[in-house]
């Protein structure tokens, strides 16, 4: 009876070894496939952005504001409005960086505005925006030139 009763018990005991060696060897299995990821979730910024439509004496009006998220550079955040309306002048597509469209500083953040409006993309000898069918969209380019889309806004005919 003996014998039968030590055999009996080697079995639980190379089952419960046989788990946790699985389960080792599942765990480091996912942990390198996770970690091959790391490079390119962290290239990529997280940033809020929100647009307001305004309608006032010169036209249309969109401010683009950075209500949270990552801090980024000024000069890697682009801005390219498609089918910009400017009266006396035509259609206006075009890329333009923040400072051209009067956010100040090196960094955008929390708080930071950019203002699409008649005296921002339109030539001086413009009288009004239309921004009806027009398409803005701000990107972020990262320094070996792939751009990511953080907003997209379409007039209200476009």
């Amino acid at each position: 009876m003996r014998d039968r009763d030590t055999r009996r018990a080697v079995s639980p005991v190379i089952g419960a070894i046989l788990m946790v060696a699985i389960t080792v060897l599942l765990a480091a299995t996912a942990a390198t496939f996770f970690m091959g990821f790391e490079g390119e979730l962290s290239r990529t910024p997280t940033v809020a952005v929100q647009g307001e439509f305004d309608v006032d004496s010169g036209g249309h009006e969109l401010a683009v504001e950075f209500t949270g998220g990552d801090v980024l550079a000024r000069e890697d955040v682009r801005v390219h409005v498609a089918g910009a309306g400017c009266r006396g002048v035509g259609s206006v597509t075009d890329r333009y960086g923040l400072a051209e469209l009067g956010v100040s500083g090196s960094t955008v953040a929390a708080g930071s505005e950019a203002e699409v409006a008649v005296d921002t993309v339109c030539p001086p000898t413009a009288s009004r925006l239309d921004l009806s069918r027009t398409e803005v969209t701000v990107s972020w380019v990262d320094p070996d030139g792939e751009g990511t889309v953080l907003y997209r806004w379409r007039g209200p005919g476009a």
